[in-house]
């Protein structure tokens, strides 16, 4: 049995509450359900569980008032990280994801993570659809027959211009304790989430699926022991929407003189070139897709070369104190 190492709270109201410096307003739509019919996918393996993958967003998001350089898959695959001067988790659903393929002999009835890219810039919207996706305490059940009947399809647009939406599209979810894997059915975001701490401020959906209350708090670890229920036993009707639309910062400060920064080759193997513009020495951390520290660097002003044979391969963000950032991946 997996559990989630975070989790959420709720509220909304005819007019939608919200507090502690959340930097987002909410309001719900409803709408027909569109699949993406032009996508491409993440290349996940057959019967994938708990994927973390990056996400081709070709623009910096603004994620709770936060410029993020790197978003990713993470958690248990149902979550958007994001990465900046902080980590941000976009959480369309709070469920256990995973392939629905290992309950069919066939391996014809597969899950998959989509993606696409629509409109120009500055008004681009990046679509990530989870289309068909199982839950892992019925696929992984331990018992003599595997099945799959709890089935899910929803989008989450990152707008460029820093608008979250939720798109709930078809589903046949009864067992609402199965997908709720032993913590909370709902979705929402989580600003500044630091996972040993339980610190960040939560924003979540409380009450019936498609027509809930949002309301905040910076007491996280108080709150999934609040007794509070999510959704309940409820699940988004098709057609219903939820978006969070931000206001003006409240919490986060940007850097007055940014330096830039560049490097080469990206994908890197075993060795890259980082050109630093700023006047003076300054020391570098790698953050890996999961928003952790993966390693230390120096950079010189004007070209480093760093040797980064003894990274992982995958998605990072290279990031300075001062705030300038760039997405690096790593090949072997």
């Amino acid at each position: 049995m997996k559990h989630l190492y975070l989790g959420m709270v709720c509220a909304l109201s005819a007019g939608f509450a919200w507090g502690q410096n959340v930097p987002y307003t909410t309001e719900l739509i409803s709408q027909p359900y569109a699949p993406l019919q032009e996508y491409s996918s993440l290349n996940l393996e057959f019967g994938w569980d708990d994927p973390e993958e990056i996400l081709p967003i070709p623009f910096n998001m603004v994620v709770w008032g936060d410029t993020c350089t790197l978003l990713g898959t993470a958690n248990l695959g149902e979550m958007i990280l994001g990465a900046g001067n902080a980590n941000h988790l976009i959480a369309p659903v709070f469920s256990d994801i995973c392939d629905v393929a290992p309950a069919d002999s066939t391996g014809q009835d597969v899950s998959e993570i989509r993606h696409t890219l629509e409109g120009v810039a500055p008004n681009r919207i990046f679509k990530v659809e989870y289309h068909n996706v199982g839950f892992y305490d019925e696929v992984y059940a331990m018992d003599s027959v595997i099945t799959a009947s709890q089935r899910a399809t929803y989008q989450v647009w990152l707008h460029e211009a820093g608008t979250i939406t939720y798109h709930y599209g078809p589903n046949t979810i009864t067992d609402f304790a199965l997908i709720a894997a032993d913590f909370i059915n709902t979705s929402g975001l989580i600003g500044n989430f630091d996972p040993y701490s339980y610190g960040g401020t939560l924003l979540v959906a409380e009450g019936a699926a498609d027509a809930p209350q949002f309301q905040s708090t910076d007491d996280i670890y108080g709150w999934l022991y609040s007794g509070a229920e999510g959704w309940g036993d409820t699940w988004p009707s098709e057609g219903t929407g939820y978006v969070f639309n931000p206001i003006q910062p409240t919490n986060v400060s940007t850097p007055t003189n940014l330096e830039v920064m560049a490097a080469f080759p990206n994908p890197a193997h075993d060795v890259l070139h980082v050109q630093w513009d700023g006047g003076a020495p300054v020391d570098a951390l790698w953050i890996d897709a999961q928003g952790r520290i993966a390693g230390a660097a120096r950079l010189q002003p004007g070209r480093t070369t760093l040797d980064v044979a003894e990274l992982d391969a995958g998605a990072y963000t290279l990031r300075v104190k001062e705030g300038s950032a760039i997405r690096i991946v790593i090949q072997h």
